[in-house]
């Protein structure tokens, strides 16, 4: 039986946040402040051009700085690189936090969607890149259960009773290279 963490003390705004909530909040405004940055605006013009397809509406694309594939605006997200902006935790890690996250053009880089996940989880999770790939590959899979038990049956997994076989069933088998 799983045991039941403490709730945290409302001790911020007057007793209806917890310090937890309060430091997602701030973490929140300052994101928000941060896209309107001019640096980060300067990042996306450096890694756009004028689009030339199909669709009449589209004026740029801008280029992925990992796989190097072009995309509407939507469709990037600018990635602080080489050096993150972290998370807030304290208190005191405000301060460095926004230090870090309103920084300058040369710490900013566009990437896809798919490439910033894989970037963050690897990141996260001190993984190539690589690896990470696989992981969400497999996470995505095991989000669709009928895809997930074809995929076993198919591949003669047949002891999968839980989330934690069936994931390590499924590494093994996007690893092996045997699913479709």
């Amino acid at each position: 039986m799983a045991v039941k963490k403490p709730k945290e003390p409302l001790v911020r705004c007057g007793g209806t946040l917890t310090e937890s909530q309060y430091l997602a909040w701030i973490r929140s405004c300052l994101r928000s402040k941060s896209l309107k940055w001019k640096p980060r605006t300067d990042c996306i013009l450096a890694a756009r051009r004028p689009y030339k397809g199909p669709n009449k509406q589209q004026k740029y694309e801008v280029q992925c700085a990992m796989c190097t594939e072009w995309w509407k605006l939507k469709e990037i997200a600018v990635d602080h690189y080489p050096i993150e902006a972290g998370s807030i935790k304290s208190v005191e890690d405000i301060g460095p936090f926004a230090e870090r996250l309103f920084c300058e053009t040369d710490n900013l880089r566009c990437l896809c969607h798919e490439c910033h996940r894989k970037w963050t989880l690897a990141s996260s999770k001190g993984i190539t890149i690589e690896q990470a790939a696989l992981e969400i590959l497999v996470n995505d899979t095991l989000k669709d259960k009928k895809k997930t038990l074809a995929l076993l049956k198919e591949n003669e997994y047949n002891n999968c009773s839980n989330d934690e076989k069936r994931k390590a069933a499924l590494m093994e088998i996007f690893r092996s290279g045997n699913a479709q």
